[in-house]
């Protein structure tokens, strides 16, 4: 239905992945503000699943029932990218470059539970997996308080949440923080104003436009490529959180895309989970292997051969979600089966 909206997730995902590439590959020219992409994607998920989820919501469905189907949506690729995380630093370990305790929060971390990195990371195997740790989160919290999620109360968990937003900018003179345990004010602050946000454009029912579908991608990539030279990076996150991004969501709710256009959104919206989840460890897998193997210095590698890895990059994450709905229609079915069986037909124990 939302197929621009599947588009720009597409978009800012490849904006996150161009944003860390740029960490290990200086060569690599990338988007001043591609971190605001989570901040797209938190908006983007309360409109979403207000969506999917309000009328049976509003019908009393189950918490454990919901909690089971995120983890079923997220869980999979999210795990794989710990894997990923995981094989390169045993690798690391095995060329005497980590010692074996960096495999310490692998566990914790399939069950979501955060750690505590050399850098304070919540995630040292997988770090952007910070963003879905606050996603789940805000996501029970929507069920829970539902029932008492009116808009009086829609509003001002938004300007609660807005206040910390302005504070953490000019604290850390951007919202680029969220991944350690000292940005999670910022973290708290930037999930709860977009998330709710969301949720409020939703209720808004915003109606179908004859605007192009290209005209919220071109905003988004504007927006994210900004440098705001001269004016504070604090002052442009805001902005593009406030007032732009909610600007790009509805646009992204009420266009819709055709013919070709169509194919490329709906292309890139697949892969977009998937290429969050995993880009980062294959990006260091790569780099592993580029300069201990190869022998060659990450800052020579050309900036063509970056934009290959990146176009592979997308092109994994493409088929991998094409792997991952049958994993999860599969899990969903063997999850049904064990709740629905009856107590007699079940082997003796």
């Amino acid at each position: 239905m939302f197929h621009t909206v599947d588009g720009l997730r597409g978009i800012a995902a490849i904006g996150v992945a161009m944003l860390h590439m740029r960490i290990l590959f200086p060569t690599v020219w990338y988007l001043r503000g591609g971190y605001l992409a989570v901040d797209l994607f938190f908006c983007l998920s309360g409109f979403v699943l207000a969506e999917a989820y309000s009328a049976r919501l509003d019908a009393g469905f189950p918490l454990s029932v919901f909690v089971r189907k995120r983890l079923l949506r997220l869980w999979p690729l999210y795990a794989l990218g710990l894997t990923i995380g995981a094989f390169m630093t045993i690798l690391r370990i095995a060329f005497g470059y980590d010692s074996p305790a960096s495999l310490i929060s692998f566990i914790p971390a399939l069950f979501y539970v955060p750690w505590d990195g050399p850098l304070g990371e919540l995630y040292p195997l997988n770090f952007p997996a910070w963003s879905l740790f606050y996603e789940l989160v805000v996501n029970i919290l929507m069920v829970v308080i539902w029932r008492r999620l009116d808009n009086r109360t829609l509003m001002t968990l938004i300007g609660l949440s807005g206040i910390g937003l302005v504070v953490s900018a000019f604290m850390w003179g951007s919202l680029n923080a969220g991944f350690s345990w000292g940005g999670a004010g910022v973290a708290t602050a930037r999930v709860g104003f977009s998330f709710f946000l969301g949720i409020l454009l939703w209720r808004m029912k915003p109606a179908p436009s004859h605007l192009g579908a290209w005209v919220p991608a071109v905003l988004l990539a504007v927006a994210l490529m900004v440098d705001g030279a001269g004016v504070p990076r604090a002052v442009t996150d805001l902005v593009n959180v406030m007032v732009v991004f909610p600007v790009i969501v509805w646009l992204g709710a009420v266009t819709r895309p055709h013919g070709i256009s169509l194919l490329f959104f709906e292309a890139i919206g697949a892969a977009s989970y998937a290429l969050y989840t995993i880009h980062m460890p294959m990006l260091r897998l790569l780099a592993m292997f580029i300069s201990k193997v190869m022998h060659i210095p990450l800052d020579t590698v050309p900036y063509a051969v970056c934009l290959a890895i990146l176009a592979g990059l997308l092109t994994l994450a493409w088929f991998l979600n094409r792997i991952d709905i049958t994993v999860r229609a599969r899990l969903d079915d063997f999850l049904k089966k064990g709740v629905q069986q009856p107590a007699g037909n079940r082997a003796p124990v």
